[in-house]
């Protein structure tokens, strides 16, 4: 049976790859948005730079001034003649005028251009019912979905109709439950699960035999990962899903 389900959950992936066109999600009967699927990347410009990337400096007609740099664990860089730059926090585009207004006390209207080797600080992390948990690169667009894929598919033991999406929202943690297995199996996408820096997916097991005390264990499994400042914050179908009642409604992401 186990062998089975890892020969079924590549095939249901592909499958969902597969499926073309755009979904409207309705919250309180108002359309909310789509997701163009075809766009499968970030802007680089959107990109907020950490410590860990890489990213590549050249000024025009200064070959010397060439080179590739990581952001240090304080968040700087160090280019020479504009010296050391914090980075950290910032975009590629507002990075790229720092060192330009460092470098204009010795060079007439420096021309610099910045690309990003390595996001390295962009990550997340997949936990619990999966075959290889662990914490993954976010280097580019990905879906909750896709995330679990690469780490290795959901195990025997897994819960996919009740996935926990867990982030940072200004110092709590919410948590929503994601149906992943019907997404899958209808080939329907919902609103906004599109994954950030930071998040945590974890997939909890098919049977919860004391919902209280898995909270606990799962309250001490994240909080490594996320700031709980104010705490933890579930949305309303999470207990549901968590104790396997069926939950028919489409399930929105608050951006």
């Amino acid at each position: 049976m186990i062998k089975c389900c890892k020969i079924i959950w590549p095939l249901l992936l592909l499958l969902a790859m597969a499926c073309s066109g755009h979904k409207i999600v309705k919250e309180g009967g108002t359309e909310k948005g789509i997701i163009d699927k075809k766009k499968s990347a970030f802007p680089t410009s959107s990109f907020i730079l950490g410590s860990g990337d890489e990213i590549a400096i050249n000024v025009w007609r200064h070959e010397d001034l060439k080179r590739t740099v990581q952001i240090d664990p304080s968040g700087n860089i160090y280019v020479p003649l504009a010296g050391k730059v914090e980075a950290s926090g910032l975009t590629v585009s507002q990075l790229r005028e720092k060192i330009a207004s460092g470098l204009s006390k010795y060079l007439i209207d420096p021309q610099v251009d910045i690309n990003v080797s390595s996001l390295k600080s962009r990550k997340i992390h997949i936990l619990g019912e999966v075959e290889s948990p662990g914490t993954f690169i976010l280097d580019q667009k990905m879906l909750a979905w896709e995330a679990i894929s690469q780490a290795g598919g959901f195990t025997a033991d897994a819960n996919e109709k009740g996935v926990l999406l867990v982030r940072n929202e200004k110092g709590a943690a919410r948590v929503a439950a994601l149906n992943i297995h019907d997404m899958l199996r209808t080939g329907k996408i919902y609103q906004d699960i599109h994954l950030r820096s930071g998040d945590i997916i974890y997939v909890p097991p098919s049977f919860i035999a004391n919902l209280e005390r898995f909270m606990q264990r799962f309250n001490n499994i994240i909080t490594p990962f996320i700031s709980l400042e104010r705490g933890i914050i579930m949305a309303p179908e999470v207990e549901d899903v968590l104790r396997g009642k069926e939950d028919e409604k489409d399930i929105v992401i608050s951006p």
